[in-house]
């Protein structure tokens, strides 16, 4: 009779523990939380009527129109080095000259796009351009890239304070 009750207490004892300590069911990785603004997937916008809030009502066109005519103009590209090498004349403001005696020491101050100055003397190189003169009230450059235009002037002369009305 005492050996019936042990084993009686000892299959209890076993019962008990199986049931507090499962044992280690085999688990799955954890998936990744999904991102902030994710939609799942079966997601469906029912309209009722209305336009979907987040879809652009103006769709933006495959190819930019092309000029009535006129072929597209090639603009000359260059590596972007940095410093004055690295912009084009058309990018360039011409923001005053600091004259001196000595010709070779009169520089011109140049504004560059993102509040960047530079300063250049006659010969120093732009992107496609190359001081040529400086004078008190105009800077002379002689561009280095060919023109598309080949009835286009080879020099530009750029003013220092352009009076109103007159191009940049």
């Amino acid at each position: 009779m005492c050996k019936k009750i042990f084993i009686l207490i000892a299959l209890f004892i076993l019962a008990l523990s199986s049931m507090a300590f499962p044992q280690d069911q085999p688990q799955k990785p954890p998936e990744e939380p999904l991102p902030v603004l994710a939609v799942p997937k079966d997601y469906r916008y029912a309209s009722r009527g209305r336009r979907d809030p987040f879809v652009n009502p103006i769709p933006k066109p495959v190819t930019p129109p092309a000029a009535a005519g006129r072929p597209p103009v090639a603009v000359p590209t260059c590596p972007q080095p940095q410093g004055l090498k690295g912009i084009m004349l058309s990018q360039a403001a011409i923001a005053g000259v600091v004259t001196a005696r000595d010709p070779s020491m009169t520089i011109v101050i140049i504004g560059a796009p993102g509040g960047k100055t530079y300063f250049a003397r006659v010969g120093d190189a732009l992107c496609d351009a190359v001081v040529k003169s400086i004078k008190l009230d105009a800077v002379a450059f002689v561009l280095t890239v060919p023109p598309v235009d080949p009835n286009a002037p080879r020099e530009i002369e750029r003013k220092v304070r352009p009076t109103p009305g007159e191009q940049k």
